[in-house]
């Protein structure tokens, strides 16, 4: 299993290429069986198994596909696919591919999405969640409607995010 320490603004490979220590929030863990780099495409591609903690987020799926910026050396988006768990915040997600574009901080959920807090819970094909605009969309399939249970009791924040 490979275990590398990787910071969520750089993918840094070996020390000698670390400029500056990034803060402790600013690391991930990555844990996975596969580690394919191909520098010329910008592209991490962790396989079987992966399992990423930032903090206290989660992310797990079969695959987790990193795209760094050549030039600022920074992560600009993350795909994870195939048997997606993600534990954010006080929110837990599955769904089939999850796509999170780093700065513009737009996160998608596609294929049996689903997002739970507590027991609040929406699902769809696909949740899209903008946390600059605060703004959440989810959208029906194929397969079925929308659906959403709140506490009508307190205060919701099933969709809720922090900016």
């Amino acid at each position: 299993m490979i275990s590398l320490l990787i910071a969520s603004s750089a993918l840094q490979l070996a020390a000698a290429e670390l400029k500056t220590q990034a803060a402790a929030s600013d690391m991930i863990d990555v844990e996975a069986d596969r580690l394919d780099v191909n520098k010329a495409k910008g592209e991490a591609v962790f396989r079987g198994n992966v399992k990423a903690v930032q903090g206290n987020t989660i992310i797990k799926g079969a695959t987790l596909t990193l795209y760094i910026d050549n030039a600022s050396k920074k992560i600009k988006t993350m795909i994870v696919e195939k048997n997606v768990y993600i534990k954010w915040e006080d929110k837990e997600s599955t769904c089939d591919k999850a796509v999170y574009i780093l700065d513009e901080k737009k996160l998608t959920l596609t294929g049996n999405a689903v997002v739970t807090r507590g027991q609040e819970k929406v699902s769809g094909e696909k949740i899209l969640v903008d946390m600059i605009k605060d703004h959440q969309v989810v959208e029906s399939g194929k397969s079925g409607r929308v659906k959403m249970r709140v506490n009508s009791g307190s205060e919701s924040g099933v969709l809720e995010w922090k900016k």
